[in-house]
């Protein structure tokens, strides 16, 4: 008898997936997605012109950002933010997100990047 073989999720590295430069962009959350194996966030940046564009940024996984001061409420659709992170490679706007500054002035880090809040 045949068992069929277990699904497997492949997990790529960051450099095949993101750039090196690091952006800054100022939005508004649509969405924060608290789940395994990383959380999501969605947000609109709003240019000088009054254009909206839609934004998706890659976080760490929920455990992690537990330990660096996250929670799953740490950010409410309509919450102004500022995030910095790294390109997406392949797809326009998205990116992996380093690190989110909230309207109240508290920056939470995403990873273990040696960083104080």
């Amino acid at each position: 008898m045949l068992a069929p073989a277990p699904l497997m999720l492949a997990h790529h590295s960051f450099a095949a997936e993101y750039g090196s430069n690091l952006i800054t962009l100022n939005g508004t959350i649509i969405r924060f997605d608290w789940m395994n194996p990383h959380t999501r966030i969605y947000f609109d940046v709003t240019d000088a012109s009054g254009a909206v564009t839609k934004w998706e940024c890659e976080g760490n996984a929920p455990g992690g950002l537990l330990n660096n001061g996250w929670s799953k409420g740490s950010m409410k659709p309509g919450d102004h933010v500022t995030i910095e992170g790294f390109l997406a490679k392949d797809r326009p706007n998205v990116c992996k997100a380093r690190a989110v500054k909230l309207a109240n002035g508290r920056r939470l880090i995403m990873g273990s990047t040696g960083e104080s809040r």
